[in-house]
């Protein structure tokens, strides 16, 4: 009776184990908007959205602050729109207020990106507040 009860218990020690380390190096699915984080941080060729726009104090002020795009209310397709053919929104040259300041329109289009890319990073920026 003692040999099978010993016999159980390292039958479940051994497959706890392995579930556990199973758990463990499972790998870790990013949502889209961690992704859209991870995007906009890369040297990805064509997104340097840090060069005209700033993120919680990082980036330049040649375009407005993205640090709250989500307190906007945008869907999702309008921030994927204003990356990928922004002159859909607004006429290039022409001059718009974003939350009192006054910019120029001059944001290249960013057709490059495929659509995974295009979501992720409207998901991130959507996720800010």
């Amino acid at each position: 009776m003692k040999k099978t009860f010993t016999l159980i218990f390292i039958l479940l020690v051994v497959i706890l184990g392995y579930v556990v380390v199973r758990a463990i190096t499972a790998p870790v699915k990013l949502s889209a908007a961690q992704l859209g984080f991870q995007l906009i941080h890369s040297n990805k060729k064509g997104i340097d959205c840090f060069a005209c726009h700033a993120i919680d104090g990082k980036g330049g002020t040649i375009g407005p602050d993205l640090s709250k795009e989500g307190l906007l209310k945008h869907s999702i397709h309008w921030i994927e729109i204003q990356i990928k053919a922004p002159d859909k929104h607004f006429k290039s040259g022409s001059m718009i207020k974003i939350n009192g300041k006054s910019y120029m329109a001059i944001m290249p289009d960013h057709k490059m990106l495929s659509k995974k890319e295009l979501f992720e990073l409207a998901s991130y920026l959507d996720s800010l507040k």
